[in-house]
Protein backbone atom coordinates (compact mmCIF):
# COMPACT_ATOMS: atom_id res chain seq x y z
CA UNK A 1 0.00 0.00 0.00
CA UNK A 2 0.77 3.69 -0.54
CA UNK A 3 0.43 5.18 2.71
CA UNK A 4 0.40 8.78 4.02
CA UNK A 5 1.60 9.64 7.64
CA UNK A 6 -0.11 13.10 9.23
CA UNK A 7 1.03 14.71 12.23
CA UNK A 8 2.29 17.74 13.89
CA UNK A 9 5.70 17.05 14.34
CA UNK A 10 8.23 14.22 12.88
CA UNK A 11 11.47 13.11 13.65
CA UNK A 12 14.13 14.21 13.86
CA UNK A 13 12.30 16.94 15.07
CA UNK A 14 10.81 15.60 18.41
CA UNK A 15 9.85 16.29 21.94
CA UNK A 16 9.33 12.69 22.97
CA UNK A 17 8.26 9.18 22.90
CA UNK A 18 5.07 9.69 20.46
CA UNK A 19 7.27 11.18 17.58
CA UNK A 20 9.40 7.94 17.87
CA UNK A 21 6.33 5.85 18.11
CA UNK A 22 5.16 7.48 14.81
CA UNK A 23 8.78 6.90 13.30
CA UNK A 24 8.93 3.60 14.08
CA UNK A 25 5.55 2.32 13.00
CA UNK A 26 6.97 4.02 9.33
CA UNK A 27 9.73 2.04 9.63
CA UNK A 28 7.62 -1.35 10.27
CA UNK A 29 4.95 -0.32 8.00
CA UNK A 30 8.58 -0.04 5.02
CA UNK A 31 9.29 -3.54 6.68
CA UNK A 32 6.20 -5.43 5.51
CA UNK A 33 6.39 -3.53 1.97
CA UNK A 34 4.20 -0.38 2.02
CA UNK A 35 5.56 3.22 0.56
CA UNK A 36 5.28 5.94 3.53
CA UNK A 37 5.14 9.55 2.93
CA UNK A 38 4.81 12.01 6.12
CA UNK A 39 3.33 15.52 6.12
CA UNK A 40 4.04 17.94 9.14
CA UNK A 41 5.03 20.78 10.60
CA UNK A 42 8.52 22.41 10.29
CA UNK A 43 9.69 23.21 13.91
CA UNK A 44 13.67 24.04 13.35
CA UNK A 45 14.01 24.54 17.17
CA UNK A 46 13.56 21.14 17.65
CA UNK A 47 16.36 19.70 14.74
CA UNK A 48 17.02 19.78 11.09
CA UNK A 49 14.08 19.53 8.23
CA UNK A 50 15.48 16.93 6.74
CA UNK A 51 13.53 13.00 5.55
CA UNK A 52 12.36 10.74 8.26
CA UNK A 53 14.97 8.20 10.59
CA UNK A 54 14.45 5.36 7.98
CA UNK A 55 14.57 7.36 4.98
CA UNK A 56 10.94 8.06 4.22
CA UNK A 57 9.82 11.51 2.22
CA UNK A 58 9.21 14.04 5.01
CA UNK A 59 7.02 17.36 3.67
CA UNK A 60 7.24 19.77 6.47
CA UNK A 61 4.42 22.44 4.54
CA UNK A 62 1.89 21.89 7.54
CA UNK A 63 1.92 25.55 10.09
CA UNK A 64 1.30 24.94 14.08
CA UNK A 65 -0.97 27.05 15.69
CA UNK A 66 1.80 27.77 18.18
CA UNK A 67 4.64 26.46 18.90
CA UNK A 68 7.00 24.57 21.05
CA UNK A 69 9.75 26.60 21.76
CA UNK A 70 10.98 27.18 25.64
CA UNK A 71 7.49 25.40 26.23
CA UNK A 72 4.15 25.91 24.94
CA UNK A 73 2.72 28.72 23.69
CA UNK A 74 -0.89 29.22 22.12
CA UNK A 75 -1.51 31.17 18.80
CA UNK A 76 -4.80 32.78 20.75
CA UNK A 77 -5.90 35.12 17.46
CA UNK A 78 -8.95 33.65 15.98
CA UNK A 79 -8.02 35.65 13.12
CA UNK A 80 -4.32 33.65 12.64
CA UNK A 81 -5.84 30.63 13.51
CA UNK A 82 -8.48 30.79 10.87
CA UNK A 83 -5.38 31.57 8.13
CA UNK A 84 -3.08 28.45 9.90
CA UNK A 85 -6.20 26.09 9.07
CA UNK A 86 -6.53 27.51 5.53
CA UNK A 87 -3.34 27.02 4.72
CA UNK A 88 -3.36 23.80 6.02
CA UNK A 89 -6.25 22.61 4.19
CA UNK A 90 -4.82 24.01 1.34
CA UNK A 91 -1.43 21.60 1.85
CA UNK A 92 -3.72 18.57 2.57
CA UNK A 93 -6.07 19.10 0.01
CA UNK A 94 -2.36 19.46 -3.06
CA UNK A 95 -0.54 15.87 -1.42
CA UNK A 96 -4.74 13.89 -1.55
CA UNK A 97 -5.80 15.05 -4.77
CA UNK A 98 -5.79 12.65 -7.11
CA UNK A 99 -4.61 10.58 -4.26
CA UNK A 100 -1.98 7.67 -4.94
CA UNK A 101 -2.71 7.09 -1.26
CA UNK A 102 -4.50 3.73 -0.07
CA UNK A 103 -4.24 4.69 3.73
CA UNK A 104 -3.72 7.43 6.13
CA UNK A 105 -1.99 7.01 9.76
CA UNK A 106 -2.83 10.46 11.65
CA UNK A 107 -0.85 11.31 14.38
CA UNK A 108 -0.62 13.44 16.87
CA UNK A 109 -3.04 17.31 15.97
CA UNK A 110 -2.24 18.84 18.91
CA UNK A 111 -1.49 22.80 17.67
CA UNK A 112 -2.90 21.48 14.39
CA UNK A 113 -6.44 21.44 15.81
CA UNK A 114 -9.35 19.23 14.88
CA UNK A 115 -10.06 21.58 11.83
CA UNK A 116 -8.02 19.66 9.83
CA UNK A 117 -10.39 16.59 9.76
CA UNK A 118 -12.54 17.30 7.40
CA UNK A 119 -10.05 17.58 4.86
CA UNK A 120 -8.09 15.05 5.91
CA UNK A 121 -11.06 12.86 5.48
CA UNK A 122 -12.85 14.08 2.60
CA UNK A 123 -11.20 11.42 0.00
CA UNK A 124 -12.99 9.15 1.51
CA UNK A 125 -9.69 7.10 1.97
CA UNK A 126 -9.26 5.34 5.04
CA UNK A 127 -7.68 7.22 7.86
CA UNK A 128 -6.41 5.18 11.15
CA UNK A 129 -6.61 8.18 13.97
CA UNK A 130 -3.54 6.57 16.53
CA UNK A 131 -4.14 8.52 19.85
CA UNK A 132 -0.87 8.11 21.99
CA UNK A 133 -2.09 10.34 25.09
CA UNK A 134 -4.10 10.28 28.14
CA UNK A 135 -6.00 13.07 27.30
CA UNK A 136 -8.75 13.42 24.08
CA UNK A 137 -7.36 14.79 20.55
CA UNK A 138 -10.37 17.00 20.45
CA UNK A 139 -13.74 17.33 22.15
CA UNK A 140 -16.82 15.00 21.42
CA UNK A 141 -18.72 17.33 19.23
CA UNK A 142 -15.84 17.35 17.11
CA UNK A 143 -16.03 13.38 16.08
CA UNK A 144 -15.88 11.79 12.58
CA UNK A 145 -19.25 11.00 11.36
CA UNK A 146 -17.52 8.75 9.15
CA UNK A 147 -17.56 4.96 8.57
CA UNK A 148 -13.94 5.58 6.99
CA UNK A 149 -12.44 6.75 10.68
CA UNK A 150 -11.14 4.54 12.91
CA UNK A 151 -9.73 6.41 16.22
CA UNK A 152 -6.80 3.44 17.54
CA UNK A 153 -6.11 3.53 20.82
CA UNK A 154 -2.35 3.64 22.05
CA UNK A 155 -3.13 1.46 25.18
CA UNK A 156 -6.54 0.17 26.99
CA UNK A 157 -6.05 3.24 29.50
CA UNK A 158 -6.07 5.38 26.56
CA UNK A 159 -9.36 3.79 25.41
CA UNK A 160 -10.73 4.00 28.84
CA UNK A 161 -10.00 7.80 29.51
CA UNK A 162 -11.17 9.07 25.44
CA UNK A 163 -14.24 6.75 26.62
CA UNK A 164 -14.76 8.83 30.06
CA UNK A 165 -13.83 11.87 28.39
CA UNK A 166 -17.15 11.49 26.09
CA UNK A 167 -15.70 9.81 23.05
CA UNK A 168 -17.99 6.20 21.48
CA UNK A 169 -14.75 4.32 21.78
CA UNK A 170 -15.91 1.50 23.92
CA UNK A 171 -14.81 -0.49 20.79
CA UNK A 172 -11.97 1.43 19.51
CA UNK A 173 -8.98 -0.91 18.71
CA UNK A 174 -5.81 -0.80 20.62
CA UNK A 175 -2.19 -0.95 18.62
CA UNK A 176 0.19 -0.52 21.38
CA UNK A 177 3.70 1.47 20.09
CA UNK A 178 6.03 -1.11 20.95
CA UNK A 179 9.98 -1.43 20.95
CA UNK A 180 12.50 -1.71 18.16
CA UNK A 181 13.52 -5.41 19.05
CA UNK A 182 16.43 -5.41 16.56
CA UNK A 183 17.92 -2.58 18.06
CA UNK A 184 17.47 -2.83 21.79
CA UNK A 185 16.75 -6.62 21.94
CA UNK A 186 19.56 -8.61 24.72
CA UNK A 187 18.38 -11.79 25.43
CA UNK A 188 18.74 -12.44 29.28
CA UNK A 189 18.85 -16.14 29.26
CA UNK A 190 22.42 -16.27 28.64
CA UNK A 191 22.84 -14.08 31.95
CA UNK A 192 20.38 -16.30 34.18
CA UNK A 193 22.16 -17.10 37.13
CA UNK A 194 21.70 -15.58 40.84
CA UNK A 195 24.38 -13.21 40.94
CA UNK A 196 24.61 -11.26 44.21
CA UNK A 197 24.29 -7.56 43.46
CA UNK A 198 24.21 -4.51 46.00
CA UNK A 199 28.17 -5.16 47.34
CA UNK A 200 30.59 -2.15 46.36
CA UNK A 201 32.11 -4.21 44.09
CA UNK A 202 28.75 -5.71 42.30
CA UNK A 203 26.66 -2.34 42.60
CA UNK A 204 23.01 -2.22 42.28
CA UNK A 205 22.54 -0.65 38.73
CA UNK A 206 19.72 0.96 37.64
CA UNK A 207 19.17 3.15 35.28
CA UNK A 208 16.38 5.87 34.12
CA UNK A 209 15.69 7.57 30.63
CA UNK A 210 13.71 9.97 29.57
CA UNK A 211 13.36 13.99 29.83
CA UNK A 212 14.05 15.00 33.09
CA UNK A 213 11.09 17.57 34.43
CA UNK A 214 8.93 16.74 37.77
CA UNK A 215 5.78 14.39 36.08
CA UNK A 216 9.06 11.87 34.59
CA UNK A 217 9.88 11.20 38.48
CA UNK A 218 13.67 10.78 38.13
CA UNK A 219 13.70 12.57 41.69
CA UNK A 220 11.63 9.50 43.16
CA UNK A 221 14.24 6.98 42.03
CA UNK A 222 17.19 9.18 43.30
CA UNK A 223 15.26 9.41 47.01
CA UNK A 224 14.59 5.68 46.65
CA UNK A 225 18.39 5.30 45.39
CA UNK A 226 19.74 7.32 48.81
CA UNK A 227 17.21 5.01 51.46
CA UNK A 228 19.54 1.86 49.55
CA UNK A 229 23.01 3.72 50.45
CA UNK A 230 21.41 4.66 53.93
CA UNK A 231 20.77 0.54 54.28
CA UNK A 232 24.31 -0.10 53.14
CA UNK A 233 23.29 -1.59 49.69
CA UNK A 234 26.06 -0.15 46.97
CA UNK A 235 24.00 1.45 44.32
CA UNK A 236 25.01 3.32 40.72
CA UNK A 237 21.94 5.30 39.09
CA UNK A 238 22.64 6.52 35.97
CA UNK A 239 20.14 8.63 33.86
CA UNK A 240 19.93 9.36 30.21
CA UNK A 241 17.44 12.02 28.58
CA UNK A 242 17.02 15.75 27.65
CA UNK A 243 16.71 18.60 30.16
CA UNK A 244 13.29 19.47 30.00
CA UNK A 245 13.11 21.70 33.29
CA UNK A 246 16.01 24.34 33.84
CA UNK A 247 16.94 23.42 38.10
CA UNK A 248 16.12 20.23 38.00
CA UNK A 249 19.35 18.04 36.90
CA UNK A 250 21.42 20.90 39.53
CA UNK A 251 18.73 20.25 42.29
CA UNK A 252 19.21 16.02 41.69
CA UNK A 253 23.11 16.70 41.72
CA UNK A 254 22.78 18.58 45.22
CA UNK A 255 20.90 15.86 46.76
CA UNK A 256 23.00 13.25 45.88
CA UNK A 257 26.43 15.39 46.91
CA UNK A 258 24.42 16.02 49.94
CA UNK A 259 23.69 12.06 50.57
CA UNK A 260 27.28 11.10 49.93
CA UNK A 261 25.89 9.55 46.33
CA UNK A 262 27.94 12.31 43.94
CA UNK A 263 30.06 9.68 42.43
CA UNK A 264 27.27 7.08 42.13
CA UNK A 265 24.67 9.64 39.94
CA UNK A 266 25.40 10.28 36.75
CA UNK A 267 23.41 12.14 33.86
CA UNK A 268 24.51 11.11 30.26
CA UNK A 269 22.34 13.80 28.32
CA UNK A 270 20.07 12.94 25.22
CA UNK A 271 20.75 9.55 23.76
CA UNK A 272 20.71 8.11 20.26
CA UNK A 273 18.87 4.95 20.03
CA UNK A 274 21.56 2.90 19.73
CA UNK A 275 23.54 4.66 22.49
CA UNK A 276 20.27 4.23 24.33
CA UNK A 277 20.81 0.50 23.52
CA UNK A 278 24.12 0.01 24.76
CA UNK A 279 23.45 2.55 28.26
CA UNK A 280 20.55 0.17 29.03
CA UNK A 281 22.81 -3.66 28.61
CA UNK A 282 25.47 -1.70 30.90
CA UNK A 283 22.30 -2.21 33.78
CA UNK A 284 20.47 -4.76 35.76
CA UNK A 285 17.18 -2.70 36.70
CA UNK A 286 15.73 -0.48 34.53
CA UNK A 287 13.05 1.97 36.49
CA UNK A 288 10.28 3.76 35.11
CA UNK A 289 9.22 6.18 38.27
CA UNK A 290 6.84 8.52 35.93
CA UNK A 291 3.71 10.12 38.22
CA UNK A 292 1.67 11.82 35.19
CA UNK A 293 -0.39 8.93 33.53
CA UNK A 294 1.04 7.99 30.38
CA UNK A 295 -0.34 6.60 27.42
CA UNK A 296 2.13 3.26 27.11
CA UNK A 297 5.68 4.38 28.20
CA UNK A 298 7.91 2.95 25.17
CA UNK A 299 10.99 2.92 26.96
CA UNK A 300 9.86 0.64 29.59
CA UNK A 301 9.07 -1.78 26.82
CA UNK A 302 13.04 -0.97 25.63
CA UNK A 303 14.04 -1.72 28.83
CA UNK A 304 12.35 -5.23 29.35
CA UNK A 305 13.49 -5.94 25.59
CA UNK A 306 16.70 -5.03 26.60
CA UNK A 307 16.62 -7.60 29.36
CA UNK A 308 16.45 -5.74 32.53
CA UNK A 309 14.46 -6.26 35.16
CA UNK A 310 11.24 -3.29 35.06
CA UNK A 311 10.26 -1.97 38.59
CA UNK A 312 7.49 0.63 37.08
CA UNK A 313 4.84 2.95 38.33
CA UNK A 314 2.67 1.35 36.07
CA UNK A 315 0.42 5.03 35.92
CA UNK A 316 -1.88 4.71 32.71
CA UNK A 317 -0.94 2.58 30.07
CA UNK A 318 1.96 1.66 31.82
CA UNK A 319 0.45 -0.88 33.52
CA UNK A 320 -0.09 -3.06 30.93
CA UNK A 321 3.05 -3.69 30.08
CA UNK A 322 4.28 -6.43 32.82
CA UNK A 323 2.46 -8.25 35.94
CA UNK A 324 3.56 -7.66 39.04
CA UNK A 325 5.99 -10.32 40.47
CA UNK A 326 6.36 -11.75 37.36
CA UNK A 327 7.73 -9.73 34.80
CA UNK A 328 7.94 -6.30 36.42
CA UNK A 329 7.56 -5.13 40.16
CA UNK A 330 4.92 -2.22 40.76
CA UNK A 331 5.29 0.62 42.98
CA UNK A 332 3.18 3.78 44.41
CA UNK A 333 3.85 6.46 41.96
CA UNK A 334 6.22 9.45 44.12
CA UNK A 335 6.30 7.15 47.11
CA UNK A 336 10.68 6.90 47.17
CA UNK A 337 10.09 4.61 49.94
CA UNK A 338 7.88 1.83 48.32
CA UNK A 339 10.55 2.14 45.49
CA UNK A 340 12.98 1.47 47.61
CA UNK A 341 11.42 -1.58 48.99
CA UNK A 342 10.83 -2.76 45.58
CA UNK A 343 14.46 -2.38 44.41
CA UNK A 344 15.60 -3.86 48.21
CA UNK A 345 13.82 -7.32 46.99
CA UNK A 346 15.95 -7.62 43.99
CA UNK A 347 18.96 -7.52 46.16
CA UNK A 348 17.78 -9.66 49.00
CA UNK A 349 16.29 -12.28 46.09
CA UNK A 350 18.76 -12.55 43.60
CA UNK A 351 16.46 -14.93 41.34
CA UNK A 352 13.36 -12.62 41.39
CA UNK A 353 15.86 -10.08 39.74
CA UNK A 354 16.91 -12.80 37.12
CA UNK A 355 13.07 -13.61 36.57
CA UNK A 356 11.96 -10.51 35.83
CA UNK A 357 14.92 -9.61 33.34
CA UNK A 358 13.47 -13.51 31.58
CA UNK A 359 9.91 -12.53 31.81
CA UNK A 360 10.04 -9.01 30.55
CA UNK A 361 11.73 -10.02 27.89
CA UNK A 362 9.93 -12.85 27.03
CA UNK A 363 6.50 -10.57 27.36
CA UNK A 364 7.69 -7.49 25.34
CA UNK A 365 8.80 -10.16 22.38
CA UNK A 366 5.54 -12.22 22.51
CA UNK A 367 3.01 -8.59 22.62
CA UNK A 368 5.10 -5.39 22.59
CA UNK A 369 7.15 -5.10 19.50
CA UNK A 370 6.83 -2.59 16.18
CA UNK A 371 6.44 -5.73 14.22
CA UNK A 372 3.18 -6.70 16.03
CA UNK A 373 2.11 -3.07 15.63
CA UNK A 374 2.86 -2.69 12.34
CA UNK A 375 1.01 -5.84 11.50
CA UNK A 376 -2.23 -4.94 13.45
CA UNK A 377 -2.18 -1.41 11.74
CA UNK A 378 -1.95 -3.33 8.16
CA UNK A 379 -4.74 -5.60 8.80
CA UNK A 380 -6.92 -2.70 10.29
CA UNK A 381 -6.55 -0.84 6.80
CA UNK A 382 -7.22 -3.84 4.85
CA UNK A 383 -10.06 -5.05 6.78
CA UNK A 384 -11.89 -1.30 5.89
Amino acid sequence: MRLLVITNLYPPQELGGYGRSLADFVWGLQQRGHQVDVLSANAPYLGPAENGPSGERVWRDLLLKGSFDGGLQLLDDPAACARVDGHNAQVIQGRLSGSPYQGILLGNIDLLGPELLPTVLEPRIPVLHHVGFIAPPFQPQHWPQVSHYTLVAASDAVRRSLRAAGLPVAACPVVYPGARLELFDNNPYPRWRASPVGQPSNPLKLCFAGLLMASKGAHTLLRAAVQLHRQGIAVQLNLAGAAFQADYWPNLQALAHAEGLADRVRWYGPLSRRKLARFFQLHQVGVFPSEYPEAFGIVAAEMQASGLALVSSGVGGAAELFEHGVSGLAFQPGQADDLAQQLRQLVEHPALLNQLQVEGWRRVQQHFSVGTAAAALEELWLNR
